[in-house]
């Protein structure tokens, strides 16, 4: 099984809104989606395996771009357990950490969904914080945070170094 991880283009917009109301009925909704294809065009990564769609994520980042999020990811129920949605979190960190001002990744997760929570542990997120109701009345959620080091952040001050030009 050849499973290929790439941007989304606008021509995708239809089919990832029918696998959203297969995977995500309660969540993602037509507006939704638009909206992140219009903020976060770069940030939004499909999964395909025999040229159809068979997942998506979506990935943003605040005004100061220094917080990303994980905002959402789907993968179709037979293609789950595979590593698929891995994937996707990987392709999301890694356009996030094109932006050099970038210090932390957050995720909400439902406390319910073991096999997401473990694969953001594995890439280092843990838990920030739970947020009770957070969708609403019992739709509480888990914030799940990743540092993100930078050598500027690291480097300590007095550690710097100073190099002459040679004449």
């Amino acid at each position: 099984m050849d499973v290929y991880i790439e941007r989304v283009k606008r021509d995708d917009f239809a089919e990832m809104i029918t696998l959203a109301d297969l995977t995500l009925p309660d969540r993602m909704n037509l507006h939704e989606l638009k909206k992140y294809m219009e903020l976060f065009p770069d940030l939004i990564f499909k999964a395909t395996c025999d040229h159809q769609l068979i997942g998506f994520g979506c990935a943003g980042i605040d005004m100061y771009q220094t917080t990303g999020w994980l905002l959402f990811s789907n993968v179709r129920k037979e293609f789950q357990g595979k590593g698929i949605g891995k994937r996707l979190i990987e392709a999301r960190l890694q356009a996030l950490r094109q932006f050099p001002t970038l210090r932390t990744v957050r995720v909400t997760v439902s406390e319910t969904n073991t096999p997401s929570i473990r694969a953001l542990e594995a890439f280092g997120f843990r838990l920030a914080r739970a947020e009770h109701d957070y969708y609403g009345p019992r739709k509480h959620r888990n914030v799940m945070e990743l540092p993100i080091l930078t050598v500027a952040t690291t480097a300590a001050p007095e550690l710097a170094i100073s190099v002459d030009p040679v004449l």
